[in-house]
């Protein structure tokens, strides 16, 4: 049996996992299946010194932060299999993601970043390409949504005043969420409305957005790498929320605190009180 085969046949309907964990799970068998050479099976390539090769191969090649998605996925899916007598218990190495400093868009990075959003041509689902990115922009950055909840929202979730995220479309699946929208927000969205049922259907690759967006940021003079995307601007909700005041890890829907303080940028969020405030000078 392929691991791919027993990821959508077994894993994924035992844990209940979304179609959109499915082809992120997919991704990190494909990488396997290249570093292998053929698609990778239960019985063959979930032994643990293959699969040590194949991490070891992915630091070297890739982000750390990659490394570590590929060795999470593959050690689940491992104990699972395991569990159930078809292969030996997986022993894997731990990657440490180092903890980066946060980095947000700096309003006028993120203004120019939607304006960029004018150059963009084409159609998504009969929406000019334009406008469609305008709204899920100023989408995100309003309510500090993850892409997953964006791309899930349906029409039914648009009120003039604010957007209701359903539970079961949200990482977690916890709770709904409320978030109230300005109305400059609100007309962007309905200056995409069609008679579709998503609000931000996409109708390619489903990594193709990314690619679009680095297109938009390079536009805008702005990075465009991996830390550059719609994560970077839930950054920059919470920065300039916990900077107005407000309470981001309400706003992120984190488990705690902990959590938040890796999406607060120092640059919009400073401390009450810095080394160059209080230590007396020395030159």
């Amino acid at each position: 049996m392929t691991i791919h085969q027993f990821l959508v046949d077994f894993y994924a309907p035992l844990h209940g996992i979304s179609d959109r964990t499915i082809r992120i799970y997919g991704f990190t068998i494909k990488a396997y299946a290249e570093f292998v050479g053929r698609e990778p099976t239960v019985e063959e390539h979930f032994d643990e010194l293959e699969m040590a090769r194949f991490l070891a191969h992915r630091l070297r090649t890739r982000a750390v932060g990659t490394a570590a998605k590929d060795r999470a996925q593959l050690h689940a899916l491992a104990q699972f299999a395991a569990k159930r007598g078809l292969c030996q218990w997986p022993t894997m190495r731990t990657i440490r993601v180092p903890e980066r400093v946060p980095r947000a868009w700096l309003i006028d990075e993120f203004r120019r970043l939607v304006e960029a959003c004018d150059g963009e041509h084409g159609e998504v689902v009969g929406v000019p390409s334009s406008k469609w990115f305008r709204a899920i922009l100023q989408t995100a950055y309003w309510t500090g949504e993850r892409i997953g909840g964006l791309l899930a929202l349906e029409w039914q979730d648009i009120e003039p005043q604010a957007i209701v995220f359903r539970a079961e479309t949200r990482k977690g699946q916890r709770a709904d969420i409320y978030r109230p929208i300005p109305p400059e927000c609100y007309a962007a969205i309905q200056a995409t409305k069609t008679k579709r049922k998503l609000v931000f259907d996409w109708d390619r690759s489903y990594t193709l957005i990314w690619y679009r967006l680095g297109r938009i940021c390079d536009r805008a003079g702005l990075p465009n790498d991996r830390m550059s995307k719609f994560h970077r601007v839930r950054k920059t909700s919470a920065s300039y929320y916990k900077r107005g005041g407000g309470d981001p890890q309400t706003l992120m829907g984190h488990s705690s605190p902990a959590v938040t303080r890796r999406y607060l940028d120092p640059r919009i969020v400073q401390p009450d009180t810095t080394a160059p405030d209080v230590l007396p000078r020395v030159g």
